[in-house]
């Protein structure tokens, strides 16, 4: 009886151990045995980063419902953007927009850019970020994981560009639509934008000088764009 009983035990044993050694893939977001890249292996290895894959996926899922699903096109690109940066670099290299560099630091950096990306798609103002566009002017909106920056690019090269302090990110709470940007600048530079958004515009009142620029009235929104590619 003795026997039989640490026979079962044994088998038993022998079948949970398999179970919990591919636990890791289970967890991320595709199919581990078509892991193809360097990152999408170190995700089916390392248990963390297998789990905050999976996040990131359903972080991704509620993004694409925002608006009703009307800005999925901008979610997508903005997705596909980050994938993209989130490649391994050759040590050294650089000015590729890759995120994490292939080295000693690449499982760490990864798990960082994770949890910061999760942070971006689940921010109150991840809605509003984009690119929004005026002729040949545009507002950039960028969602960070602590809230949201503000940028614009005019063509007129005098009052050219303007920003939000990097110190200074913008709070939004769920369901904000009407957002005050206080850009950098004092005295004759000082400005305030104060933005309201819907589905695919935003109207912005000017409050200050802004250095002469002229940025209040209404700007539509661009889906095909991604503030994370736009260069300043």
């Amino acid at each position: 009886m003795t026997r039989l009983v640490a026979t079962l035990a044994a088998l038993l044993l022998a079948a949970v151990i398999p179970s919990l050694s591919v636990s890791p893939a289970a967890a991320a977001s595709f199919d581990c045995a078509k892991a193809r890249t360097k990152v999408e292996t170190l995700i089916c290895k390392d248990p963390q980063l297998s789990r905050q894959d999976e996040d990131l996926a359903k972080a991704y899922g509620e993004a694409l419902k925002l608006w009703d699903g009307k800005i999925a096109a901008y979610v997508r690109i903005s997705q596909r953007g980050w994938m993209g940066a989130r490649a391994l670099e050759t040590p050294g290299m650089s000015g590729g927009g890759i995120l994490c560099e292939d080295d000693e630091t690449a499982l760490s950096c990864l798990r960082t850019i994770h949890a910061d990306r999760i942070a971006v798609l689940r921010n109150p103002g991840f809605r509003l970020s984009g690119i929004y566009t005026r002729g040949q002017d545009f507002l950039s909106v960028k969602a960070t994981p602590t809230g949201l920056e503000l940028a614009y690019q005019l063509a007129d090269a005098n009052t050219s560009q303007g920003f939000t302090d990097d110190g200074a990110k913008v709070k939004v709470v769920p369901g904000q639509t009407i957002v005050a940007f206080p850009l950098a600048g004092t005295g004759p530079d000082a400005c305030r934008l104060d933005a309201s958004f819907s589905v695919d515009e935003v109207t912005v009142t000017q409050k200050g000088p802004c250095g002469g620029a002229k940025l209040g009235g209404w700007w539509k929104r661009d889906q095909t764009r991604d503030p994370e590619a736009e260069l300043f």
